[in-house]
């Protein structure tokens, strides 16, 4: 009897010292924000969020046209066309963005994910020296379409990994005289609630678009995400089986 016991007591200990405490793994936001000349208030959002689990990396520049935008950080902006890609903004200690036409002061709204928690502007300047992108760098394309009949534009972005694996991307559209901001920095996941699509999607409780990110957030908010911990399924195996073999040793030692 003592034998059994100690042997799982003993399994239990070593499944835990095996599996550990989980830790979260570190996450990228990218958004994109629209409005009205004149306004603060985008009216039109998307946000994607996907794991960096080597740390928050750069993110170059590397394909643009439909005007002129703005890069910038803690460390300064900078103003390109697409001949002068790539451009790299080094988001590895804050966030950064990239903006078009005429901008609002007040970016807390269109930078609502990158500033949480009070995370503050990357301290690097954009470079808009670079010759190639660094190896570690997410690569974003942004394509800003002709004016419709409305005098609206099309947004275009996309993201991808360093070895080009689509992360993040939508399209959103750009209000006739407007405004739209790029947001790109560190930040957790919030888990409170699975997000909708963002503008120009209109399905609220499915995810959005972008590989292996997160929908936008104009949609109605669903409810709790529960993960059960991986150490879970394993104990609960381990311990079905050991209580199984310590009811057939009990039950030889009492023929």
């Amino acid at each position: 009897m003592r034998r059994a016991t100690a042997w799982v007591v003993v399994v239990g200990v070593a499944v835990l010292g095996i599996t550990g405490p989980a830790s979260a793994a570190d996450g990228f936001w990218v958004s994109i924000a629209t409005g009205v000349a004149g306004s603060s208030t985008p009216t039109g959002y998307q946000d994607w969020w996907f794991e960096t689990p080597h740390g928050p990396p750069p993110v170059a520049v590397t394909g643009l046209s439909g005007g002129t935008i703005e890069a910038t950080t803690g460390g300064g902006s900078s103003f390109f066309t697409g001949g002068a890609v790539p451009v790299v903004v080094p988001t590895t200690d804050g966030y950064g963005y990239l903006a078009g036409g005429s901008k609002p002061s007040d970016l807390s709204n269109a930078l609502k994910r990158q500033v949480a928690g009070g995370q503050g502007l990357a301290s690097g300047a954009p470079d808009a020296s670079a010759t190639t992108p660094p190896a570690n760098a997410l690569l974003l394309s942004a394509v800003l379409g002709d004016p419709d009949s409305t005098g609206a534009r099309s947004l275009t972005v996309a993201v991808a990994d360093p070895q080009s694996n689509p992360v993040a991307g939508g399209v959103v559209s750009v209000p006739d005289g407007g405004w739209w901001v790029i947001g790109l920095g560190p930040g957790d996941k919030d888990t409170t609630t699975n997000p909708g699509n963002g503008n120009g999607n209109g399905n609220g409780g499915n995810p959005g678009n972008g590989n292996g990110g997160d929908g936008g957030t104009d949609g109605t908010p669903g409810g709790p995400i529960a993960t059960p911990e991986p150490a879970t399924g394993l104990l609960l195996g381990v311990g079905g089986l050991a209580a199984g073999g310590f009811r057939l040793f009990n039950r030889r030692r009492t023929k």
